[in-house]
């Protein structure tokens, strides 16, 4: 039996013989595929065909990994295959080069360099100088940046190919050896019985066991919108990747991976980073305006120097056009484009964002939406929900009031009447769908809502009977499930009696005491008078106002048969709510995390206003709040945040005065926007608010300009977590359904893993500013000196080889070190960038400015002034091209003269060179000096010396009428080859000053590259420099092969070795860069003026004990660095680079990254 891959290359294809089951593969995959009724009742329905397949409805499979009978998971997998898809398989390599080599500017460089080879090849003058060689230097970097492009796009598309394999994996709940276990997705089985509860994502074909109202959201297949109902006898197929989006159940597994209706017909497709953040859609366009502005430098550069080439050669000379003629213009002008075109910025994002992806999950938060990450760095309001996130969602009965007395500690079974006990423990064990257990080491392992959890708990340890036998005993008694409605704020299951149906309902305590008529107090059931139901309330907001979450039991009686009760009675939870007998209060606990008051702090001083969203009583509400730092006091004459029931919030936006000032804040109304903000910026805590009102306050705040993070955890909160622009869900209380709404997954359900991601967010914001810094400025430097070089004359002060070269050090070796700089927490003492910050502000722009202009007084120096060999470095000089004639001629005038001239003989010869070299050097014809006279005034006694050479020296008292007289041909000779070999001469003597002007722009690069690691003008530039090994790796390779370059591949770069002394020069000049990099600093830092041009102030902070904390510090901060007194103060006087507190970047599951 051949078997054939599934799923990553090493599962294996369902084996389609030798079953131990008494239901074959592909029997029960046609049925499955047939939704086919008549194999559904035949077998018994799933209860029935459970047993077929070696499973239980009650017992499932046997849970041991090690086990290899038929009821184990191994076999199942072996027989029925495994639930896994097959990978797309990765880009091939060669396919990602061909795609670079695609690139415009890549090809018109291949073209150039072609051109250049062929014609260094074929032209026999050219091959004498070995002008190939450029050509192949060209090839063999235009080879390296296309592997090194296409490296990069590899190891990014395997990068995100690792992180998004991570949004796949799902909990899924399943019975195993009798009890309920979380298993991942990809281990499930055909055979495995699965509990469904609202908001769950089915991953595989099932069957349905037992409905409790479960209905199937089945759009994401079918299309239609209409959400099915299942049970057993009409519609039992419940299919793979459909949603619960209404009531419970459980389902027996019959098709797993592409087997599966969701294998089948959907192809899996790569979602690795194929749609662009917004940053990098702001990138793209910035990278296009700079590309323009280098087209535009490289147009001119070529057009200045063909001019002048057609101007020195007289003339269009096709011979030349390959020596440093148009081939080289043109090749110049594009390698200008090459370097101007910042391919690094888009790079530089994917390296910081898929690096920042990586880091965050070890911080708990799982990116789901890459774009999420940058945004993050930008909220300016977190709305928060209060239970788990806030909370440590360990849950504790602490209080409660029960048969109509107050307990101050949870009471035991032998405090309470036993008909209160036993209807507390029915209530408790059926009326919920949580579970836990006890592991090996005593941690309990909890599965489910965490209120239920609670309560669980209190009926086991206080209560002292175990939950799970009463649910066993009771377990063909319940006949109707009502789930927890956030509507009503309660839930409550139907259980038939042997006499009647009871109703046990649960749910928030001032809700569900509305609906209760009756109560059970010490002297038996007496009516809900308004004084007892007010006593009650009264209890409900002390147990509150200290924190504690108020659950209402109680319970409803219906006759088994009711001639007048419609058959669809008990379909509708509000026909059965209804005319409660109260039997308890319990007060629960749920301390606040204790490192969530430091994380809010931290949020107020990074400028984000933190809102709790919760479900829960005001009072409850308002004491967690003040616990968390979300609700203080203002102080005098000023409105206080406060907090608003949701009925309340409701009601305030459908005022009609409210919906027209939003009207016209919408409208562009400045005076309404500054009404609105009035109204809302106070509201802190939104308390018993429905997921309505949380979507409600998501719009009407990104209506005011916030950059909005939310986070959620049911399946209603869906819309809210989609509106945002940040959607936060809950990886551990979390519903499917919100996780898939979710931009991020916080994996630990803590407050402070939020606050990391928006560190994590303005750390990729801020890495990108770090690497167009840099780039900008060898961009500016670049094309100024380009095209300075080409337009005034004299070299380039680059030639084609080293301005790819210092494109290959921009682009990838920049992008990879600037990118992946670990967050600073000095970050979160920044205002957000918020939705209109621009991508270069006023201090990058300073620093691009003052240390390109470094870059450039050194680039012209060397460029120009070192050729001129001043006093001390006469070893640099390169003589004039006259100088050249004068001292040079006599020399190669002799070679030429003896070999090519005719009417030349030895004896007539050194008065031939020595006519022909004073004509060339002191007449004129080029060059006129008047170090010698010229020997042809003597011809022209009575007149000035003629302009033209043939007249000049064929005419006058030579007596000669014809203009191509012998000394015509003499003179012109030797200018041609003084010219020729001048250019040799040239090129040689500029290699050793062009070579230290190399060597310096490099090595003033890599410092820069250093500068722009702190762009906030923080003084030390190298904190963390020394434990970033990526950094320092990056350094020492583009140092490494700087040397390289200098001392090994002067032939291909034109350069030659440099010495020690030369070396130590060219690093000296570069650090140069760090003394000039800290003086901008202190001069912005230092005048008030352009601290608030430049906008360093700080976040305003609206806590005036935090602010008066603030100022201490800043105030101590003052006295400790007397040298830092005007560092960045607000008017309030504190400082912007005041320290944080340990507890501001220390959270209880790990520190923020050093």
């Amino acid at each position: 039996m051949s078997r054939a891959a599934v799923a990553h290359g090493d599962e294996e294809a369902p084996v389609k013989d030798s079953t131990p089951y008494h239901v074959g593969f592909e029997e029960l995959t046609q049925a499955n595929e047939a939704k086919d009724m008549e194999f559904y009742n035949r077998v018994g329905r799933g209860e029935g065909l459970a047993k077929l397949l070696g499973s239980s409805p009650d017992h499932g499979l046997n849970p041991d990994p090690n086990a290899s009978g038929p009821d184990s998971v191994a076999e199942h997998r072996r027989i029925f295959g495994a639930n896994k898809y097959p990978e797309v398989p990765p880009k091939n390599f060669f396919l990602l080069v061909w795609e670079v080599v695609q690139d415009p500017i890549l090809i018109l460089l291949i073209a150039a360099a072609a051109v250049s080879t062929i014609l260094g090849s074929a032209i026999p003058e050219e091959r004498e100088k070995r002008h190939w060689i450029e050509g192949i230097a060209i090839w063999v970097a235009v080879i390296i940046v296309t592997l090194v492009g296409a490296g990069n796009d590899y190891s990014k598309d395997l990068q995100f190919r690792k992180l998004n394999a991570q949004k796949d994996k799902i909990q899924i709940k399943v019975i195993r050896g009798g009890e309920q276990v979380l298993v991942e997705n990809t281990d499930l089985v055909v055979g495995d019985v699965v509990f469904l509860d609202t908001g769950d994502k089915v991953v595989a074909d099932a069957l349905v066991l037992d409905s409790q109202g479960l209905t199937m959201d089945e759009a994401s297949l079918t299309g239609e919108s209409d959400p099915m109902k299942k049970n057993l006898q009409e519609d039992p197929w419940v299919m793979s990747g459909t949603q619960v989006t209404e009531g419970s159940g459980h389902v027996l597994v019959v098709a797993v991976g592409l087997n599966s209706t969701w294998g089948k017909t959907m192809a899996l497709v790569s979602e690795a980073g194929d749609d662009e953040t917004p940053l990098q859609e702001k990138l793209g366009v910035l990278a296009g305006a700079i590309g323009k502005i280098g087209f535009g430098v490289a147009v001119c550069c070529f057009i200045a120097q063909l001019i002048k080439w057609c101007v020195v050669n007289k003339g269009f000379p096709i011979k030349k056009i390959n020596d440093n003629g148009p081939i080289q213009f043109f090749l110049y002008a594009i390698t200008i484009i090459v370097v101007a075109v910042p391919e690094g910025l888009p790079l530089a994002v994917t390296i910081s964002l898929a690096y920042s992806m990586k880091k965050m999950m070890t911080d708990n938060n799982f990116v789901r939406v890459l774009a999420a990450c940058e945004t993050m760095g930008g909220a300016t309001a977190i709305c928060s929900d209060k239970t788990g996130t806030l909370t440590e969602n360990r849950m504790t009965v602490v209080k409660g009031w029960f048969g109509g007395r107050k307990y101050d500690t949870a009471p035991r079974e032998n405090d309470l009447d036993p008909v209160l006990l036993e209807e507390l423990k029915m209530n408790c064990a059926l009326n919920s769908k949580a579970t836990f257990k006890i592991e090996n080491d005593g941690k309990m392992e909890f599965v489910g809502n965490r209120t239920e959890c609670a309560l669980l708990m209190f009926m086991n340890r206080d209560l002292g009977s175990d939950y799970n036998a009463y649910r066993k005993r009771f377990e063909k008694s319940v006949e109707k499930v009502y789930g927890f409605s956030s509507a009503k704020k309660m839930a409550s299951v139907l259980v038939r009696l042997s006499d009647k149906y009871r109703l046990y309902n649960k749910g928030a305590a001032e809700w569900v005491l509305k609906r209760c008529t009756r109560c059970m107090v010490q002297s038996g059931i007496v009516e809900m008078t308004p004084s007892l139901r007010d006593q009650l309330l009264e209890e409900v907001t002390s147990m509150a106002k200290s924190g504690l979450r108020c659950i209402c039991l109680t319970y409803a009686d219906f006759a088994l048969a009711d001639p007048n009760r419609p058959a669809e009675f008990f379909e509708n939870a509000d026909n059965v709510d209804d005319n409660l007998t109260c039997i308890g209060i319990v007060g629960i606990k749920d301390p606040v995390r204790p490192e969530v008051p430091d994380a809010v702090r931290t949020c107020k001083r990074a400028g984000i206003t933190v809102r709790m969203v919760t479900g829960d009583n005001i009072h409850t509400a308002r004491h967690i709040a003040r616990e968390c730092g979300i609700l203080y006091d203002m102080g005098p004459n000023k409105p206080a945040p406060v907090a608003m029931e949701g009925p309340t919030f409701r009601d305030m936006l459908k005022e009609e005065s409210f919906v027209a000032l939003r009207a016209r804040m919408n409208d562009g109304d400045k005076d309404a926007l500054k009404d609105i903000r009035a109204q809302i910026d106070h509201v802190r805590v939104l308390a018993r608010s429905s997921p309505e009102d949380k979507l409600q306050l998501v719009r009407l705040l990104k209506e005011l300009g916030e950059v909005v993070a939310v986070t959620g955890d049911g399946t209603n909160d869906a819309p809210a977590l989609k509106e945002s622009d940040v959607g936060l869900a809950m990886g551990i209380a979390g519903t499917e359904v919100a996780k898939e709404a979710a931009d991020i997954v916080i994996m630990d359900d803590n407050f402070s893993s939020i606050v990391k991601s928006v560190l994590w967010g303005r750390s990729v914001f801020a890495n990108i500013r770090k690497f167009l810094q840099f780039q900008l400025t060898v961009n500016l430097v670049a094309l100024v000196t380009a095209f300075v070089g080409a337009v005034a004359g004299g070299h380039e002060p680059l030639n084609i080889l080293q301005l790819l070269w210092v494109n290959l050090i921009m682009d990838t070796m920049g992008a990879l070190a600037l990118a992946t700089e670990d967050p600073h927490p000095r970050l979160l003492l920044q205002r957000p960038n918020g939705r209109t910050e621009h991508l270069i502000n006023w201090k990058m722009a300073k620093h691009i400015f003052v240390q390109g202009c470094y870059q450039m007084l050194w680039m012209f120096l060397c460029l120009y002034l070192l050729p001129k060999g001043p006093k001390g470095l006469e070893s640099y000089l390169v003589h004039s091209e006259q100088s050249f004639y004068e001292t040079e001629c006599a020399r190669f005038a002799e070679t030429e003269l003896a070999t090519n001239m005719v009417n030349v003989t030895s004896t007539n010869l050194p008065d031939v060179v020595k006519f022909a070299c004073n004509v060339v050097s002191y007449c004129g014809f080029p060059y006129k000096s008047t170090a010698q006279s010229c020997v042809l005034d003597s011809n022209w006694p009575n007149s000035a010396v003629p302009t033209y050479l043939s007249t000049a020296v064929c005419h006058g008292t030579y007596g000669s009428n014809n203009d191509n007289c012998d000394r015509f041909q003499w003179v012109q000779a030797v200018d041609n080859k003084l010219e020729k070999e001048y250019k040799d001469y040239n090129e040689d003597e500029y290699k050793r000053p062009l070579s230290l002007l190399f060597n310096i722009f490099i090595c003033t690069q890599v410092a820069n590259e250093i500068n722009a690691r702190r762009i906030n003008d923080e003084y030390n530039i190298f904190e963390g420099f020394f434990t970033n090994w990526i950094f320092l790796a990056i350094i020492a390779i583009t140092m490494g092969l700087q040397a390289i370059i200098i001392n090994f591949l002067g032939l291909f770069f034109k350069v030659e070795p440099l010495d020690w002394r030369e070396w130590l020069a060219s690093i000296a000049i570069g650090m140069g860069a760090w003394p000039i990099s800290l003086l901008t600093r202190f001069i912005t830092r230092s005048i008030p003026s352009c601290v608030q041009f430049e906008a360093m102030l700080p976040p305003e902070v609206d806590d005036p004990a935090l602010q008066l904390e603030l100022e201490k510090e800043a105030a101590g901060h003052t006295h400790n660095n007397q040298h830092n007194r005007n560092d960045g103060r607000t008017a309030n006087g504190h400082n912007a680079e005041a320290t944080l507190k340990a507890g501001d970047i220390e959270a209880a599951n790990g520190s923020f990254p050093k």
